[in-house]
């Protein structure tokens, strides 16, 4: 599923004309083959040097395969720390895991002015949607995060400043069904009881 994230040369990462410039802080609850805990996933490998200046605590930085850039932080039952940082929704901790978008801020600023903050927007949309998809296609399901602490984010990962800058928040995991929510026809042409 994360890998599906990474740039490459098709849809829909040919739309996107700059290096990447989202990455990913995880709150890994139960995933097969990896420990609970917290990760990160550097979806451009040369950012990697900066990312572990820029988060001031003193994480493992193990690397938790060979196929993506994927660091463990550190390891253990994250999913107090994920509910809160997310507005104590328990979505962020019931699932498989969740993430934190991450934007490289201060150096694509720099590189293309301050209209470019847009684009860091743009580009969580485009990895979000490849995670909706994913997710569906594993059997499981994934949504946005729309409330969640920034602050308490960047202290999680010991940020300061603003090189990196928390920009959005995704879980991913099984649906709960709403019994609460009913689906009715809309209008009356829908119905089979209506006749021309």
């Amino acid at each position: 599923m994360l890998s599906r994230t990474m740039p490459g040369d098709g849809a829909p990462f040919d739309a996107i004309w700059w290096q990447p410039r989202i990455h990913f802080a995880l709150f890994v609850h139960r995933v097969d083959d990896l420990d609970p805990g917290l990760y990160l996933l550097a979806r451009d490998r040369s950012v990697v040097p900066r990312l572990r200046d820029a988060c001031g605590r003193g994480f493992l930085w193990e690397p938790a395969g060979d196929k993506l850039p994927l660091f463990v932080l550190a390891r253990g039952d994250c999913r107090a720390l994920a509910r809160r940082v997310s507005c104590d929704q328990d979505i962020a901790a019931d699932g498989f895991f969740s993430l934190g978008m991450l934007a490289d801020f201060d150096a694509s600023l720099q590189a293309f002015g301050s209209s470019f903050y847009r684009h860091l927007f743009w580009e969580s949309g485009v990895v979000g949607q490849v995670l909706y998809l994913e997710a569906e296609a594993a059997g499981a399901r994934g949504t946005g995060i729309g409330c969640f602490y920034d602050d308490p984010v960047h202290e999680v990962l010991g940020l300061t400043g603003h090189a990196f800058q928390s920009m959005y928040r995704f879980t991913v995991g099984m649906p709960i069904e709403d019994t609460r929510l009913t689906t009715a026809q809309g209008y009356a042409w829908e119905s089979e009881d209506f006749r021309i």
